[in-house]
């Protein structure tokens, strides 16, 4: 008997980009570091007065920026506007360290005059999309982080204005500078300290399934090395989409195409004054001016500039053009445009105002008072000595705070008390767990249950829309289950198997969302045993009969309502979205959905009272541990507004038969119960 074998067949080439990137049939990657070939290795002669260096900002990857600054700039010679720029090379190649691209952050550093941010990111088809735009965001982290801190890189505290940055991008480097724009400008990405003042996008790589005249027909491929405008064609941009995009996804994904049928919506989408450079050689062209006229039909504030007789990436390939130096000083006149002491600008007015506590003005900025609104500053008749309390930071990255409460006397005692996680309300858009009202309440809490008690802070919106809100409530318990058995205050007086997560209104709905995602398990060793949603902020494009009957002079009215959703929704999102309507048309089922014991407080005279009661209805149906309580004769936000009141008295006493396992029946007159 014999046996015959034969070796297997050598991998062979299935995509070869430029001869710079090889993926190989058994997926292997080969790449060469020589781009001489393609024009971006030329030694480029520049003389100016700038200085650079190479810095880290994501060490974890090893990814590195080039920040450029002019000498002689900075200090008592004024601050300079900050241009974080992203590279091209259709997410597959290239790098800020190649001569080409090295020069012309050199001219605009040097020119415009600018601190300049060169970045690198992670390339394809290794890291293949969302990988560089996860970079980008790291990016922006990172000079998140260096302008609030007061050990900000010498560089950028001598010469950086903060209030002017700008992001930048050529060919995927502008798709890029899109995305975070968008990112920004949805509330999903924080600036914090700084602010983003524009976006300059320089022929913007973007794709679609269906092709724009200048794309079609596609010309032959290019050989191999030939990077002239000419040979930037359709062919090539399409490989490089197949290299970059998550497998299998076509070129209508939203990574490519802002206006396909998966992407977000974007007229809701709060963009700073935008630049678009469109080259008339470039077979993108008419897709980059579609772009700009569907920004602007939205009413975004869009500059086009064509540049005859160019074409794609002409700023990369000759960077000491007389073209290059006319996009250069385009781009300076663009800041300038954008700057806030911009004599030609009209003078903001308020779009949107929150009971004066928030006001968005029409050119973007927030305004935020100092201090709490009237409704929300209360006198406190309470016996503070009978509770002790401190602030704890419990996200470092986005500043966020958490007042910790707990009964005087209780450290050390062999009964331990159970915890309330509690966020406050305000529509996602208002308040602090140091406001007097929210404090009140829970000092009231900490005193009478008692409990150790967790008033938690979280990002707000306009600024941070959600879910960012969603994500720091989340961020909270994991920080609770870390820090339970080692800080002081929780381990001599908190039960970690008895937590309970509780909120008002806007807090409310974090505890349904919470509920939904960590359940009765919670987080070892913290046990959650129970979610209290106090009068939950859910609702939905039907108006109920409660929202319709909602009298103009109530606490909480339909158009406070409509105002709230407005800036706190992503972008595009209507009150239908499962944020905030549980049982909405793309909301998840919850039939499967271990929520384990749940309290719901409604008040007769909310205007959200029927969607409280509809929860709980339909929560109890698929047969979870649901308590619905109602209380008569009160408004939206009882607690949060009147934490003193002989209701919240009553509302206090129901949370503490709930946290002990009894039913909240009582003899009282205010309530009802369902």
């Amino acid at each position: 008997m014999s046996s015959s074998s034969s070796s297997p067949a050598p991998p062979h080439v299935v995509e070869d980009c430029l001869g710079i990137v090889q993926l190989l049939s058994d997926g292997t990657v080969t790449r060469s570091g020589d781009y001489s070939s393609i024009s971006l290795m030329r030694d480029v002669p520049i003389d100016l007065p700038v200085q650079w260096k190479d810095v880290v900002y994501d060490a974890g990857r090893g990814l590195r920026l080039r920040m450029y600054a002019p000498a002689n700039h900075g200090g008592e010679e004024g601050k300079l506007p900050v241009l974080v720029y992203f590279h091209g090379g259709g997410f597959c190649i290239a790098s800020f360290e190649l001569p080409n691209f090295h020069a012309g952050a050199l001219r605009l550093a040097g020119e415009l005059p600018a601190v300049v941010l060169s970045a690198d990111y992670r390339l394809a088809p290794e890291h293949r999309l969302p990988a560089a735009y996860e970079d980008a965001v790291a990016v922006f982290s990172w000079l998140r982080g260096q302008a609030a801190a007061a050990a900000a890189d010498p560089w950028l505290a001598a010469s950086a204005d903060f209030e002017r940055v700008f992001v930048c991008g050529d060919s995927c480097g502008g798709n890029i500078a899109h995305h975070l724009t968008v990112g920004c400008g949805s509330g999903d990405i924080a600036l914090d300290a700084a602010r983003l003042a524009g976006c300059v996008m320089l022929w913007p790589y973007f794709g679609g399934e269906e092709r724009m005249p200048s794309e079609a027909p596609p010309p032959p491929p290019p050989p191999v090395g030939d990077a002239s405008p000419s040979a930037m064609g359709i062919t090539l941009f399409d490989q490089m989409w197949r290299l970059a995009l998550p497998a299998g996804a076509t070129r209508d994904h939203p990574a490519a195409n802002p206006f396909g049928p998966e992407s977000p919506p974007l007229d809701g989408v709060a963009f700073p004054p935008v630049l678009i450079v469109d080259p008339e050689l470039d077979v993108l062209r008419d897709r980059v001016a579609d772009y700009a006229a569907r920004l602007e039909a939205m009413g975004k504030r869009v500059e086009l500039v064509k540049f005859e007789g160019q074409g794609h990436g002409f700023f990369v390939l000759d960077p000491m053009s007389e073209a290059s130096g006319e996009l250069v000083r385009v781009v300076r006149r663009f800041p300038a445009m954008a700057s806030l002491s911009d004599p030609n600008a009209p003078p903001p007015h308020v779009v949107e105002d929150c009971r004066g506590a928030l006001q968005l003005l029409s050119d973007g900025t927030v305004v935020r008072a100092a201090a709490a609104p009237p409704p929300f500053y209360v006198r406190l008749d309470i016996d503070v000595g009978r509770v002790e309390w401190k602030d704890v930071v419990y996200d470092a990255a986005h500043g966020l705070g958490v007042r910790m409460y707990r009964p005087a006397a209780t450290g050390g005692a062999e009964e331990k008390l159970p915890v309330v996680v509690y966020f406050h309300g305000g529509g996602f858009c208002i308040g602090s767990c140091t406001w007097p009202n929210f404090h009140a309440g829970c000092l009231r809490l900490a005193a009478e249950l008692p409990a150790v008690v967790l008033s938690f802070d979280y990002r707000l919106a306009p600024e941070h829309r959600l879910p960012a809100a969603h994500e720091d409530a989340a961020a909270a318990l994991i920080w609770l289950r870390d820090q339970l058995l080692s800080d002081p205050w929780l381990a001599d007086a908190a039960d970690a198997r008895k937590v309970f997560v509780s909120g008002e209104s806007a807090g409310g709905n974090f505890a349904h969302h919470l509920a939904v995602r960590f359940g009765a398990a919670g987080l070892d060793p913290v046990r959650v045993a129970g979610y209290v949603l106090l009068m939950p902020a859910f609702i939905s494009e039907r108006p109920t009969p409660s929202e319709l009957a909602a009298p103009a002079t109530a606490f909480l009215t339909r158009d406070m309502c409509d105002r709230y959703c407005r800036l706190a929704l992503p972008a595009g999102a209507d009150k239908d979205h499962p944020l905030v309507n549980p049982f909405g048309p793309a909301s998840r089922s919850l039939e499967a959905a271990d929520v384990g014991r749940v309290l719901v407080v409604a008040a007769d005279g909310d205007l959200l009272r029927d969607k409280n009661v509809e929860y709980a209805e339909r929560m109890k149906a698929m047969g979870k541990d649901v308590e619905l309580v109602m209380f008569a004769g009160e408004e939206h936000a009882f607690f949060g507004v009147k934490p003193m009141s002989a209701a919240t008295g009553e509302l206090v006493e129901v949370i503490r038969r709930f946290i002990a396992g009894a039913a909240a029946r009582g003899p009282w007159k205010r309530r009802r119960i369902f």
